[in-house]
């Protein structure tokens, strides 16, 4: 949606969009006092703004209302991903944020080739800020980085926990409440790590054959979505 834009100040009714985000709505729409845009900021809502005034490195505008978006959801989805490599990882953060993921953490696992650094860590989050605008979503998709011995712990806030597993021949059962799933790398997960992750997560089958692990990731979130019961 090339009018959609994404802001991270706003004071009382007014809202200030810097950066690329201004030099869009100036240069490229070529938007005037007057226009009206779409603008979200992460916090579930669509707000609707008519621009007061266009200036070079910022754009001012007001908001006439706010609504909450019809892609929010309360369900917190998160996926702890292996760290890809570069093409591969920025193709599943930008599939995984139209799925409606709320976060994913990336560790390195035994078989982790792949190094992120803070640049390339910016570089993905930049690309979760396009994915929402673009699927139309309020919030933005949270991208950090977890240590792979801490995952026990964090992992068990979810209801629902789960580990693709290749050798699995378990079936998605339904489910309610929140879930999070493991994905690995490439090269897949060692033995420990299976054993490991199996002791806390229900490992499950993403089918026969083997898929790339950005395949992977987006296949087993939009399985887990499917069978999952709204309550």
């Amino acid at each position: 949606m090339d009018n959609r834009y994404y802001f991270s100040e706003i004071h009382g009714e007014q809202v200030i969009l810097t950066g690329g985000e201004a030099q869009h709505i100036s240069r490229v729409r070529r938007c005037r006092e007057g226009d009206r845009i779409v603008a979200f900021n992460g916090d579930g809502y669509d707000y609707s703004l008519v621009i007061d005034e266009v200036m070079k490195d910022k754009v001012i505008a007001s908001v006439i209302s706010k609504q909450i978006n019809k892609a929010y959801q309360d369900t917190d989805i998160t996926v702890y991903l292996a760290m890809l490599k570069n093409d591969a990882l920025s193709t599943a953060i930008d599939h995984l944020a139209e799925l409606n993921v709320k976060s994913v953490k990336l560790f390195k696992s035994d078989y982790t080739i792949a190094v992120i650094d803070d640049k390339k860590l910016d570089k993905l989050k930049s690309i979760a800020t396009q994915a929402s605008k673009q699927c139309e979503r309020a919030d933005i998709m949270d991208i950090s980085i977890i240590d792979k011995k801490d995952i026990e712990k964090d992992i068990s806030r979810y209801d629902n926990r789960f580990f693709a597993f290749e050798d699995s021949d378990q079936k998605i059962s339904s489910f309610t409440g929140d879930f999070a799933v493991i994905i690995g790398p490439e090269g897949g997960f060692s033995r420990e790590e299976n054993e490991h992750f199996s002791r806390f997560c229900q490992n499950i089958s993403l089918g026969k054959t083997i898929l790339r692990a950005e395949v992977a990731c987006i296949s087993a979130v939009s399985m887990l979505k499917a069978v999952k019961h709204e309550s």
